[in-house]
């Protein structure tokens, strides 16, 4: 990856022709039905890359899914390149995780980062089934009482992470902590399930983020994995992934 980035920077300096001459595409280091592209962006003399995922021809409605418009909120990728060339501004940065494929489930994690007013970065999860490319749902997998299981568990894990950080920062405003604390305590679980991924060890649940940009920091860690032992019990006839 190194060496083609290198590669890519030298090829930028003296090429100012389409975002096309800036793209390259590399299968993955694993068997999968994701390639990678890599897309270099240019503002003058300053680079940034995107590393595209690029879903195979044979999938279509999966590769529909995860378009660059679909990615790229709402953008195409010559949208962006143009944007970043003009300002550099809007997504400066972009990069993936396959956390999970089977021949019917894929779960994939999409980083972004962007820059406007200032710089922020987010994170894209989707679990699609792969011949539809819709969204999975948990439901397929988990009963309605597993589900409650999981979204009570959920909130009394991230209570505990909150209260963790407020005892170990004591100087630290006090409505950090209650708009933190309100937060998890008007949690719907539309809201948390609308955020999953699969991974080979079990699922993992996560909301957004909830403070204001400047104080993000202060945040304990949103991401809870549920290993697939404790799921058995509350799987559906048909599952496909909880065994």
């Amino acid at each position: 990856m190194k060496y083609l980035k290198a590669v890519l920077i030298i090829l930028a300096g003296s090429y100012s022709v389409t975002y096309h001459a800036y793209s390259q595409t590399k299968p993955s280091l694993q068997k999968s039905i994701i390639s990678e592209k890599i897309a270099v962006l240019k503002y003058h003399d300053h680079l940034d890359t995107l590393e595209l995922p690029v879903v195979s021809d044979k999938y279509p409605a999966l590769k529909k899914a995860l378009s660059y418009k679909n990615i790229f909120y709402g953008d195409d990728l010559p949208d962006v390149v143009k944007n970043y060339a003009d300002c550099e501004c809007g997504i400066t940065s972009l990069g993936y995780k396959v956390t999970f494929e089977s021949r019917d489930i894929l779960s994939i994690k999409i980083y972004v980062e962007t820059a406007a007013a200032y710089p922020d970065d987010g994170e894209e999860w989707f679990t699609l089934n792969i011949s539809s490319g819709k969204p999975y749902p948990l439901s397929r997998e988990i009963n309605a009482r597993g589900l409650k299981w999981l979204f009570d568990n959920y909130k009394a894990e991230l209570r505990k992470r909150i209260y963790k950080y407020k005892s170990e920062n004591l100087d630290e405003d006090i409505d950090v902590y209650n708009e933190l604390k309100a937060a998890i305590d008007s949690l719907h679980s539309d809201e948390l399930f609308g955020k999953y991924v699969f991974t080979n060890q079990g699922i993992v649940l996560s909301i957004e983020k909830i403070l204001p940009h400047a104080i993000q920091n202060m945040e304990p860690d949103r991401d809870v994995l549920i290993p697939f032992d404790k799921l058995k019990t509350y799987k559906v006839p048909g599952a496909l992934v909880v065994k």
